[in-house]
């Protein structure tokens, strides 16, 4: 997994908003200092109101712009610590998912001894899209959902999110 996730319990000092680009859409990222506190898909005209300019030059970005260029590159990022001891439980299991793979709802929740419907309300309630990668997550007989939506704009960045790593994937394998 590309990103390593340090958890925080706390932060403090004042809550900054970046706006950072990806290939799969624009992420709003609110940080206190170092620290990663929420992370949202900008996907509607109100979130754009939210949001300020692409921050090309802050650190984030950059290590977003490499992660973008080469996946496999190791990153260590600092979350503010969220959620029931249950749903980290199933986010701390789901970051060990490797790139390019999915997994059932129902396959994870058996890696964690669970059931799937909770394990799918963990996965809705992920405040961290994209470090913690829920979008790997599909129903047996589908693609499931992403960040609480079955259709529309929040579909579309899974899929994005999907078909990147599996041509990155495909594109390695090629080269051995």
């Amino acid at each position: 997994m590309p990103f390593v996730i340090q958890w925080t319990t706390h932060c403090a000092g004042p809550e900054n908003l970046l706006t950072l680009n990806t290939p799969a859409g624009d992420l709003l990222v609110t940080m206190s200092n170092n620290t990663i506190t929420r992370a949202d898909w900008l996907i509607s005209p109100t979130d754009a109101s939210t949001a300020l300019a692409p921050t090309a030059n802050h650190p984030l970005q950059q290590l977003l712009s490499s992660y973008w260029q080469n996946p496999h590159t190791i990153f260590t990022i600092t979350l503010l610590e969220q959620g029931s001891s249950y749903r980290r439980k199933v986010w701390q299991q789901l970051s060990a998912t490797a790139l390019g793979e999915t997994l059932s709802y129902a396959a994870l929740a058996s890696q964690i001894g669970s059931a799937a419907r909770p394990v799918g309300n963990a996965c809705r309630d992920n405040p961290y899209p994209l470090f913690i990668p829920c979008h790997r997550v599909v129903a047996a007989h589908g693609p499931g959902g992403y960040c609480g939506q079955t259709t529309g704009a929040l579909m579309a960045i899974k899929a994005r999110l999907l078909a990147y790593e599996a041509s990155f994937n495909l594109a390695i394998s090629s080269k051995a």
